[in-house]
Protein backbone atom coordinates (compact mmCIF):
# COMPACT_ATOMS: atom_id res chain seq x y z
CA UNK A 1 0.00 0.00 0.00
CA UNK A 2 1.18 3.45 -0.77
CA UNK A 3 -0.14 7.18 -0.67
CA UNK A 4 -1.11 6.46 -4.54
CA UNK A 5 -3.55 3.90 -3.46
CA UNK A 6 -5.00 6.03 -1.54
CA UNK A 7 -5.40 8.10 -3.43
CA UNK A 8 -7.17 6.56 -5.56
CA UNK A 9 -9.58 5.42 -3.45
CA UNK A 10 -10.55 8.64 -2.02
CA UNK A 11 -10.89 9.67 -5.31
CA UNK A 12 -13.05 7.66 -6.27
CA UNK A 13 -15.13 7.86 -2.82
CA UNK A 14 -15.44 11.37 -3.78
CA UNK A 15 -16.96 11.11 -7.47
CA UNK A 16 -18.58 7.48 -6.76
CA UNK A 17 -17.19 6.72 -10.44
CA UNK A 18 -14.12 5.07 -11.92
CA UNK A 19 -14.43 7.29 -15.47
CA UNK A 20 -14.05 10.53 -13.82
CA UNK A 21 -11.68 9.48 -10.70
CA UNK A 22 -9.16 7.91 -13.07
CA UNK A 23 -9.39 10.95 -15.28
CA UNK A 24 -8.67 13.44 -12.48
CA UNK A 25 -5.68 10.28 -11.80
CA UNK A 26 -4.61 10.87 -14.93
CA UNK A 27 -4.93 7.26 -15.22
CA UNK A 28 -7.01 4.76 -17.18
CA UNK A 29 -9.88 3.02 -15.09
CA UNK A 30 -8.66 -0.56 -15.83
CA UNK A 31 -5.69 0.69 -14.24
CA UNK A 32 -7.15 2.23 -11.08
CA UNK A 33 -9.30 -0.52 -10.50
CA UNK A 34 -6.25 -2.70 -10.45
CA UNK A 35 -4.70 -0.50 -7.71
CA UNK A 36 -7.99 -0.18 -5.34
CA UNK A 37 -8.26 -4.08 -5.96
CA UNK A 38 -5.11 -4.33 -4.26
CA UNK A 39 -5.44 -1.75 -1.49
CA UNK A 40 -8.46 -3.74 -0.96
CA UNK A 41 -6.29 -7.00 -1.11
CA UNK A 42 -3.86 -5.69 1.41
CA UNK A 43 -6.42 -4.36 3.97
CA UNK A 44 -7.97 -7.54 3.27
CA UNK A 45 -12.00 -6.17 3.10
CA UNK A 46 -14.13 -4.37 0.39
CA UNK A 47 -13.86 -0.87 0.39
CA UNK A 48 -16.17 -0.35 -2.91
CA UNK A 49 -19.05 -2.06 -4.34
CA UNK A 50 -19.19 -1.59 -8.01
CA UNK A 51 -21.17 -2.96 -10.75
CA UNK A 52 -21.49 -1.97 -14.21
CA UNK A 53 -24.40 0.59 -13.41
CA UNK A 54 -23.14 1.90 -9.89
CA UNK A 55 -20.24 2.59 -7.42
CA UNK A 56 -20.89 2.64 -3.35
CA UNK A 57 -18.72 2.38 -0.49
CA UNK A 58 -19.33 -0.68 1.66
CA UNK A 59 -19.15 0.16 5.32
CA UNK A 60 -15.76 -0.12 6.02
CA UNK A 61 -15.13 2.21 3.11
CA UNK A 62 -17.38 4.87 4.54
CA UNK A 63 -15.00 4.46 7.92
CA UNK A 64 -12.14 5.23 6.08
CA UNK A 65 -13.48 8.05 4.65
CA UNK A 66 -14.90 9.04 7.82
CA UNK A 67 -11.20 9.02 9.46
CA UNK A 68 -9.44 12.03 10.26
CA UNK A 69 -5.77 12.48 9.50
CA UNK A 70 -3.33 11.83 11.46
Amino acid sequence: MDLTDLRCFLLVAEELHFGRAARRLEMLPATLGRRLATLEDHLGTVLIHRTTRAVSLSAAGQEWVAQPAH
